[in-house]
């Protein structure tokens, strides 16, 4: 049964539309909202810390045997959780540890948009937001210059996931046509067949009153009549995410209301392990299954058979596409450098 006020912001939003077979997308895309909140065990006003799987850092080991370099990894979430400080901080630290060439850097597509495009902000922001998200596609593209420099890895604020959530939340406004809304499937299912696969998305969630207060003025976004569904909207994702419907290697949700230092060391344990997830892979499937690794190298000699038998082995193994690593008890750096990886190898040690 759909709440009576989403029943009616559905009926209002398609009030924008002549066309009255609309009104059904707009009633559907409200109830699964609804249905991912409800299942999340969750108010719009739940913050961050009451919801589950935040903090745990959840990986599709099925998936990373074909996982191709470069790949990307999404950070995401909400305006003033703290996204380009955590990024910014932990390119800082590769160049300490002299690994900075691995991982390239695109920036949120607003920003290069911004200066000559700011007015579609109020006058059409579903274009503003499909046009930040292309620009971030093609600043991947042209990311591969530096594959020769031994890029492996592109760091990226808002790409086309993050677009989905700003889709659906314009769309609950009637900012955006239903025909579109209609082909959502074909937006989630081409995330995958793009020159860049996702490894890894990363979700910093605050609520909404906290990203007002860490804004320095009202905007488009940053304001109380669209954070609230912005928000709902992240977390449908987050949802999503548990449920394997989007295509992932790795994926965390972060509190970004917790202490800096906190989010950080969380942020990063994600993307060093995104970073070695190859060599992680390895080496746990070696250690946990080292039978079957044995037989692994051999397949892996015959590439007309590679790719499908392994992935037939890890299925049969791992149970599942979707296995919980890490938890949400991870409290200190100690904590989170020695946790176990598929429960058979510790990420201090170096692979042999």
């Amino acid at each position: 049964m759909l709440e009576n006020e989403r029943y009616n912001r559905a009926l209002e939003a398609n009030a924008r539309y002549s066309n009255l077979e609309f009104r059904d997308v707009f009633l559907e895309q409200e109830y699964l909202t609804q249905l991912a909140l409800e299942n999340l065990g969750m108010e719009i006003t739940s913050s961050p810390s009451e919801t589950t799987k935040v903090g745990s850092l959840l990986m599709a080991p099925v998936l990373i045997p074909g996982l191709r370099i470069p790949y990307a990894v999404e950070v995401l979430g909400m305006p003033g959780a703290g996204k380009s400080t955590m990024i910014n901080r932990y390119l800082d630290e590769l160049w300490l540890r002299g690994r900075r060439h691995n991982v390239a850097f695109v920036e949120e597509g607003a920003a290069s948009i911004k200066p000559q495009h700011a007015d579609l902000r109020h006058t059409d922001p579903f274009t503003y937001s499909m046009m930040a998200g292309t620009t971030v596609f093609l600043n991947y593209i042209s990311s591969l210059r530096d594959i020769n420099s031994g890029m492996r890895m592109v760091i990226s604020g808002r790409g086309q996931t993050d677009r989905g959530a700003f889709r659906r939340a314009l769309f609950s406004q009637g900012m955006v046509d239903p025909k579109i809304m209609n082909e959502e499937k074909m937006f989630m299912e081409g995330l995958e067949n793009t020159p860049f696969q996702i490894c890894g998305l990363i979700l910093f969630m605050v609520r909404p009153e906290v990203s007002m207060k860490r804004a320095e003025k009202e905007g488009p976004v940053t304001n109380m009549r669209f954070l609230p569904r912005l928000y709902e909207q992240y977390w449908r994702i987050h949802w999503q995410a548990l449920q394997g419907e989007i295509p992932y290697r790795l994926y965390t949700c972060i509190n970004g209301e917790e202490g800096k230092d906190s989010v950080y060391e969380r942020f990063k344990y994600a993307m060093d392990t995104a970073l070695n997830i190859h060599t992680i892979w390895l080496n746990a499937f070696a250690r946990a299954f080292p039978k079957e690794f044995e037989k692994l190298k051999v397949i892996l000699d015959e590439p007309s058979k590679g790719t499908s038998a392994v992935q037939n082995i890890l299925s049969q193994k791992l149970g599942g596409r979707v296995l919980i690593v890490g938890g949400d008890d991870m409290e200190d750096e100690e904590d989170l450098l020695t946790r176990r990886f598929l429960e058979v190898m510790r990420l201090t040690e170096k692979p042999k």
